[in-house]
């Protein structure tokens, strides 16, 4: 069963298929249950100014997760601070993208311990989650440290 919309709270709707496939996988695997709640697709201005987009935010009894989802097919490689995806005789490089995952969770925690609803307590803590959701995607990481999340 799909967590209900009283948890699922979408901003914005997905642009892209693969996007959408990757929340709706998250969305009828989580249980309904307290606290679980879910902000899907938003963004927000830093302090920096610069602008953030979200794909998920997830709150759950073991934490509160800030979720980036890559969606691309075929086996990945990487270490702490470069991700290699190989498909099909094609081989695209990026930076590890938790680096710029823990940089959002860390801009969207300062700006929510600013808000009223945080003045009489704690924000939790934030931690990004990669959330590799091509169905058939392999991984060969380096270490155990270079991605944090689950393909399916």
């Amino acid at each position: 069963m799909a967590l209900p919309t009283t948890r699922w709270h979408v901003i914005a709707e997905s642009r892209t298929p693969w996007e959408k496939e990757a929340l709706d996988y998250l969305r009828d695997r989580l249980p309904d249950r307290e606290p679980v709640r879910v902000w899907s697709n938003f963004e927000f201005i830093a302090d920096d100014g610069s602008i953030n987009e979200v794909d998920a935010l997830v709150l759950t009894a073991t934490g509160f997760y800030l979720v980036e989802i890559k969606s691309r097919p075929g086996v990945i490689e990487g270490d702490a601070h470069t991700w290699s995806w190989h498909d099909a005789g094609r081989i695209v490089t990026d930076d590890n993208p938790l680096l710029l995952a823990n940089l959002k969770a860390k801009r969207l925690e300062s700006l929510l311990r600013r808000q009223r609803a945080f003045q009489r307590g704690r924000v939790p803590f934030l931690d990004p989650l990669i959330f590799c959701s091509a169905p058939d995607q392999r991984s060969r990481r380096a270490s155990p440290h270079s991605a944090w999340g689950r393909g399916r």
